[in-house]
């Protein structure tokens, strides 16, 4: 018999499309709160960006596609990361690190340039966490 008993669930907030600043500490962007079941998400903290723009298209991020962030200060090499950079300026891009002193953040989008960061500009870096998810209507 297969155990159907109710998973866990958490809260995450729809943060609005924040193109520059903490949408950790900006409280008045956040839209709603959401109810998100942990047996499809798994543990952690989490908060949903709302897509703004088409520089991650090439990855299935569209503009106002919903995307699930799992909070944490660091990415491996290739994940998709929200991050703070020049200390007021939030993105979604692809992580690579160049080497210890340089990191690309690589829009998913061939017309678009990578954001290169070097030396000093790395002290500015905040990863702020890892897109796990992205939630999309497909009735528009």
């Amino acid at each position: 018999q297969i155990d159907k008993s109710v998973s866990g669930y958490f809260s995450a907030p729809i943060v609005g499309s924040v193109q520059c600043g903490d949408p950790e500490t900006e409280e008045e962007h956040v839209e709603e709160y959401v109810s998100l079941p942990e047996s499809i998400f798994g543990s952690g903290e989490f908060y949903i960006l709302r897509a703004s723009g088409d520089s991650m298209v090439d990855a299935g991020i569209e503009d106002k596609d919903l995307v699930v962030i799992r909070k944490q200060e660091t990415a491996r090499e290739g994940q998709i990361v929200a991050v703070l950079y020049n200390s007021d300026c939030t993105t979604l891009k692809r992580f690579h690190r160049e080497s210890e002193s340089e990191i690309h953040l690589i829009p998913e989008n061939d017309s678009m340039k990578p954001i290169v960061l070097k030396g000093e500009q790395l002290n500015a870096l905040k990863i702020q966490g890892v897109a796990t998810m992205v939630m999309k209507d497909l009735d528009s």
